[in-house]
């Protein structure tokens, strides 16, 4: 039995005699009984690294800072070999994007109940596609001239996070941030009640928010002077240089192939990568992509902690940060690549920072502090890449229109042709679905069906039910044999558990909401992606194969949690409840994960 199972079923085990006996009366103010997990920290930090693979940590880590040099900490190797580090946490769910991997991480919900089923999705009554945090009840706060930026709130979020559960049990005492170069990634670490959820605005290079968050229409005074002080523009007309030498970089790092269309213009294929002087969109576009973005992330939290005072007193507070800059660079050039291995030094760097700075800006230094490293995915090879390996297997381009045709092909030949003449999921202005960008024919390796056309060849007697109309569509595409194509699964075969007894089928069984999801999910083989890549990327990640899965969890506390490297089987599902427990506060409401006891040290003699 664990320890942490013991406690709970000791105090089970009193609550009776509670009851039969009478309390005696106080004279006097008893000292309150001591939390048996020991004391909660008095600040907790949500790190999450936007597509940071698991092996990161292990391919890199010689090249990393040491744990600690004298009196200054190190960033991973400290986190490494000072907390419970879970070397082989993977991820349960499909598919594996920004949206659902930050909203599993402080919901401890996959997305059949926290409703992020993608980044977007398509609502087929009002026909038109959802982003995951677009909520249209508030207003853009902080915006500058020339904004583009649309209201954003965590309505579409079917679950609390930690967060949201520490305002609840400290009856709204306790402190949450959460910020973020992207807008999902912030609201969806932050949930429904923080005091404040922030991103990046590339129209001026400046911090944003919503009314969801800024209820009075202002951002905090704290954050207008962050904006003031203009620090990305500081980056502008600069480059990244690799710290690198030009042998280790040879050794360890593979010239990228150029595949992609998303690289900032100016930005240049090799470093060093130049960030244009103007202060354009374009150009703070451009710092996004470097290390300078992280250590402007890093020196915005700093100031969080300052201005709200985060740590300062006995009820926790809760910080959490996305680090989107490595998610941009390993999009463009790849896992392999020498961009991927600097973006990833430079974070060690700028962690390192961070830590000092929190362990001598928190009473009790990091003894009091509860650091949490997770990414919310990682990322596929570059096909191209791997074709030219001497693999099993041949690595390849999954052509999107070729699936499409061989769907459409196979519905109209065996329930006939479709209403408004398309089988597909369309806009208003679209009915046909020739605009494949403006449908729901084709949203991240997911297939919307056209509902009109469904209902039709059922209510003629072409078909018996949607399920048929699923199973046809996915027997074709299955048939086929495709080039890069593995299977094709319909959502209600999914939602009636008949995908088999797999971990495939478990992390489909995870990632289908009844409502939301698409009607079709296509699994591409391994190595292999969509054609043409999604938003001009080289690579991109969604799979649920191990290199999309495979993340770190490290759980850093050294009071409470003992210090190791972890083989187990853990997922970034596993941090909510954990975490709650350690802040002594309800697991959030649609929390699938487990808490990781075996870290835990026994707190009693």
């Amino acid at each position: 039995m664990s320890k942490c199972r013991s406690v709970l079923l000791a105090c089970v085990g009193v609550a009776p005699l509670a009851v039969l006996s009478p309390l005696p009366a106080l004279a006097q103010p008893v000292e309150p009984a001591p939390w048996p997990l020991g004391p909660p920290p008095r600040l907790t930090v949500v790190l999450s690294i936007d597509q940071f693979r698991g092996d990161y940590l292990y391919r890199f880590h010689d090249l990393f800072l040491p744990a600690k040099d004298g009196e200054t900490l190190g960033g991973f190797s400290y986190l490494m070999t000072r907390g419970a580090y879970f070397a082989s946490a993977k991820y349960e769910h499909y598919p594996l994007f920004t949206g659902p991997g930050h909203a599993v991480i402080l919901t401890g919900a996959h997305p059949y109940k926290s409703g992020i089923v993608g980044n977007e999705w398509w609502d087929t009554r009002e026909r038109h596609s959802v982003y995951c945090v677009d909520d249209p009840r508030f207003e853009v706060v902080g915006a500058g001239p020339g904004s583009r930026a649309r209201p954003m709130g965590p309505g579409n979020l079917q679950a609390t996070t930690v967060g949201d559960e520490l305002k609840l049990a400290t009856a709204g005492r306790a402190r949450a941030v959460s910020l973020a170069i992207k807008d999902r990634a912030a609201i969806l670490l932050g949930g429904h009640a923080p005091d404040l959820s922030m991103w990046f605005d590339t129209a001026g290079g400046r911090w944003i928010s919503s009314t969801a968050f800024c209820r009075d229409g202002q951002l905090p005074d704290w954050v207008d002077r962050l904006n003031k002080d203009a620090i990305p523009a500081r980056a502008l007309g600069t480059d990244w240089e690799a710290i690198s030498s030009a042998e280790t970089l040879g050794d360890r790092a593979s010239p990228p192939a150029h595949v992609g269309t998303d690289v900032p213009k100016g930005f240049g294929d090799a470093f060093p990568h130049h960030i244009g002087s103007e202060p354009t969109a374009a150009n703070f576009h451009a710092f996004c992509f470097t290390p300078a973005a992280n250590d402007f992330v890093f020196a915005s939290a700093e100031r969080a902690i300052e201005a709200e005072q985060m740590g300062q007193d006995e009820t926790p507070d809760l910080l959490s940060i996305n680090l989107s800059p490595n998610d941009y660079i390993g999009h463009a050039f790849g896992p392999y690549s020498p961009e991927v291995l600097e973006m990833t030094l430079a974070t060690d760097r700028g962690l390192s920072g961070f830590l000092n700075y929190l362990s001598t800006h928190v009473p009790g230094g990091m003894d009091s502090v509860l650091f949490v490293l997770t990414a919310d995915h990682g990322v596929s090879p570059i096909p191209e890449e791997v074709a030219g390996q001497p693999l099993d297997f041949s690595a390849e381009r999954l052509q999107i229109a070729d699936v499409l045709s061989t769907i459409a092909d196979a519905l109209t030949g065996r329930f006939g042709k479709a209403t408004g003449g398309s089988w597909f999921a369309t806009a208003p202005e679209d009915p046909e679905g020739k605009n494949l960008a403006k449908s729901g024919a084709y949203l991240d390796g997911s297939v919307y069906l056209n509902p009109n056309s469904i209902a039709e060849a059922i209510g003629r007697g072409a078909a018996r039910s949607r399920r048929e109309i699923e199973q046809a569509a996915c027997d074709a595409v299955n048939a086929s044999a495709l080039p890069g194509v593995y299977a094709c699964y319909g959502k209600t075969q999914i939602l009636e558990g008949a995908v088999g007894d797999t971990d495939l089928a478990r992390h489909l069984a995870k990632g289908v909401h009844p409502r939301l999801s698409p009607d079709l999910i296509i699994i591409p083989r391994q190595d292999c992606l969509e054609n043409p890549p999604s938003a001009g990327h080289a690579t991109t990640h969604g799979t649920p194969y191990a290199y999309d899965t495979h993340v770190p969890v490290i759980l850093c506390y050294p009071p409470v949690l003992r210090a190791g490297v972890y083989c187990n089987q853990a997922a970034p599902s596993d941090i909510a409840p954990t975490v709650s427990l350690l802040l002594g506060v309800e697991f959030p409401s649609g929390c699938d994960g487990r808490v990781l006891d075996e870290a835990i040290r026994s707190q009693t003699p």
